[in-house]
């Protein structure tokens, strides 16, 4: 009866660092892609404020005025070229 009750302790044994021993791995797996995420996520953060940047030179309003005017031949409408229309 002792050596049943031996080998049972021993398989329990075994089982549970086999356990913790697989419990760790995934721990230090997960751990590793955490990092590689957070990388990532640094990476894509900083893209995205570069684009911020980038979008808000392409839409300044001096600059649209600027091609308005030199490539397209537009020009600002003074006060007196405006027509008022009053509806019915």
């Amino acid at each position: 009866m002792s050596l049943r009750l031996f080998i049972s302790v021993y398989l329990c044994v075994v089982i549970a660092a086999s356990g913790l021993a697989y419990s760790k791995h995934l721990q230090r797996r997960y751990f590793i892609e955490l990092q590689a995420l957070q990388l990532n996520h640094n990476r894509l953060q900083t893209e995205w404020e570069q684009l911020l940047l980038e979008e808000s030179a392409w839409s300044n309003e001096i600059r649209i005025e600027k091609i308005a005017t030199q490539k397209l031949g537009m020009q600002a409408l003074d006060y007196s070229d405006l027509v008022m229309l009053e509806l019915d």
